[in-house]
């Protein structure tokens, strides 16, 4: 079996770590060690959720630690060394892959998984290694993944159920660890993967009360609204306008101008009133248009704080649909107090031309409408 060597490109913050070492099994007196060295060039990105669905999963690459609001995936290639009183004896090459798919409607059940593949040994000890998998984790309590043999070229699979106990919010930080034995060996230990750190919690604002629910809440939601759509394609074209002419362009997806959700009362009343109040002139004859304000009256970039805002008067059922529907999407993830989230306006046609009746005619005043 050819000798594998340590890649030279590593990356310090996600590495494994050797974590320690139990008691011989073997007789002798010298020392037989197994090392996991620094994961071969790691990279770690974000993904956009739109969606809290089980098909909104991630995977990733080998090389690579990726999640977005709710599942989260880390792929590693491990350089393996075994010693023998300290001196280089034999290599292997160990592949984990570690997988988690949180539930952002019940804290007390979510479910990861974490896979591994040896290949490449080099010594006879390395093909009869055994693997134990567990999760680290501050608040959470977890099922324990049970114990493998890694069969060299042969994928195992452990699967491990989690609950975050208790009803308050909490920010868990969870990693995946295995501890690993071979004949004559010492018991070695190793980090499966990244560091991910979940927010568990039952605000009472957030359906359901009762079970809660968990996200990653580093990653913005994106609430979606489609301009094809009959339903709030007004509502589309007129975020659309404010995201292209104001200032700042507002929760546009990477722009950099996230908007951050509010539900106190007295903020989105004052947001309302600058953007929307009874000063603003209304359109006359036309009792089926409501005013629609962006940023939104319930983000803390609204109105009252944020001189940079537009206003339009438009289809009252389409303004009191997308309201309605972006609050149970920001729901279904868990969007709390303070959270950012981004719009993004979808299905814009080519010319980029609203309809004559949902085009915004200007940004503040409402009375050119």
């Amino acid at each position: 079996m050819k000798r594998i060597m340590r890649a030279a490109s590593t990356v310090a913050t996600t590495g494994i770590l050797l974590l320690g070492a139990g008691i011989t099994a073997h007789a002798d007196t010298s020392s037989h060690t197994i090392e996991f060295g620094t994961p071969e060039q790691v990279t770690s990105t974000t993904e956009s959720s739109t969606s809290a669905l089980p098909e909104a999963t991630v995977d990733c690459g080998i090389g690579t630690t990726v999640h977005n609001r709710v599942t989260s995936c880390s792929n590693y290639r491990v350089p393996v060394q075994f010693f023998v009183n300290e001196q280089p004896y034999g290599t292997a090459t160990l592949y984990t892959k570690a997988t988690a798919q949180l539930d952002p409607r019940n804290r007390y059940e979510w479910h990861q998984k974490v896979e591994l593949r040896l290949v490449d040994p080099s010594v006879p000890e390395a093909w009869l290694v055994s693997a134990t998998v567990s999760l680290d984790c501050n608040y959470c309590s977890a099922t324990p993944g049970g114990t493998k043999v890694l069969i060299p070229y042969t994928t195992q699979t452990f699967d491990i159920t989690v609950s975050s106990p208790g009803r308050d919010l909490v920010n868990d930080s969870i990693r995946p660890r295995g501890t690993f034995t071979a004949p004559r060996f010492d018991q070695g230990a190793a980090y499966l993967g990244d560091v991910f750190r979940p927010r568990c919690d039952n605000t009472p604002r957030v359906t359901p009360r009762t079970t809660g629910g968990c996200v990653y809440p580093d990653v913005p939601p994106i609430w979606q609204i489609d301009v094809t759509n009959p339903r709030v394609d007004a509502v589309g074209w007129h975020v659309l306008w404010a995201q292209n002419n104001l200032q700042h362009p507002w929760g546009k997806p990477r722009a950099g101008w996230d908007l951050h959700r509010t539900f106190d009362q007295t903020l989105i009343g004052a947001n309302r009133g600058v953007a929307c109040g009874p000063d603003v002139p209304r359109p006359p004859g036309r009792p089926d248009l409501s005013c629609d304000e962006y940023p939104f009256a319930q983000s803390t970039e609204g109105a009252s704080r944020n001189p940079d805002y537009s206003c339009h008067f438009l289809d009252r059922n389409d303004n009191s649909r997308e309201g309605s529907l972006r609050k149970a999407f920001l729901n279904s993830l868990r969007t709390l107090e303070g959270d950012a989230f981004q719009v993004d306006v979808i299905n814009v046609p080519a010319d980029r031309q609203a309809p004559p009746d949902v085009t915004p005619r200007g940004p503040v005043g409402c009375g050119h409408d």
